[in-house]
């Protein structure tokens, strides 16, 4: 349960840091982190995750996947795409919608982790992209530095957060419904992070190494 706390929260604090020392520019290796960790995540939820939500499958588990990907989609258009390492906003109003939402998927995402070292490492991965994401949206605000970083923190802690409350859960419901629906959700954010990873879709032979990378890594786990 350490862990499940440790490396969300580290993953977050981690990308905001890098957004403070960078700001305004954006670390030129992050785009092959973004890359590395949507094909890490992917192998991890292809690998891994799959299969064990369909050994405790119903008729319904295909349902609750395309509703984690409905749901992700709709979630998409008040985070702006943050959770795909980019976000377009407007920097003169705090990101109050953006936060909810990101918050809302953290919280979600966090239920299953606690259960999945493969998925757990997936996601903290991923976070510090979003991290780096999240903060420099709220360092570019003109506000006091104080509620910034209670906004990092209260973030950072949604997906622990999940996870202590999925303790609490029926284990069937949390296997038959909740996690299916964490994988549908988490499917359309790493296969839309891997579609945006070549700009107009030309071949990057360091993204696709970083791909292969990222799916080898989840492999090996």
């Amino acid at each position: 349960m350490i862990l499940t706390l440790l490396l969300p929260v580290s993953a977050v604090l981690l990308g905001a840091c890098l957004a403070y020392y960078f700001k305004p520019e954006t670390p030129k290796g992050m785009k092959l982190l973004l890359a590395y960790s949507g094909a890490f995540l992917l192998g991890i939820l292809v690998l891994e995750m799959l299969p064990l939500v369909y050994s405790h499958a119903s008729n319904t588990t295909g349902f609750w996947i395309l509703g984690g990907i409905l749901f992700q989609t709709m979630l998409e258009y008040f985070s702006k795409g943050a959770e795909h390492g980019h976000v377009h906003y407007h920097k003169k109003q705090f990101p109050w919608m953006i936060l909810i939402s990101l918050c809302i998927h953290a919280f979600l995402e966090g239920m299953p982790l606690s259960n999945e070292l493969g998925l757990l490492w997936g996601v903290s991965i991923h976070k510090i992209p979003i991290g780096l994401v999240i903060g420099s949206m709220l360092f570019e605000q003109e506000s006091a530095m104080t509620p910034k970083i209670l906004a990092l923190v209260f973030f950072a802690l949604m997906s622990p957060l999940g996870s202590y409350t999925a303790i609490y859960f029926d284990p069937v419901a949390l296997n038959r419904h909740i996690s299916p629906f964490v994988l549908g959700a988490l499917l359309h954010i790493s296969t839309t992070i891997l579609f945006e990873s070549s700009e107009e879709h030309n071949f990057n032979l360091q993204k696709f190494f970083s791909i292969l990378l990222g799916v080898g890594t989840a492999a090996l786990l």
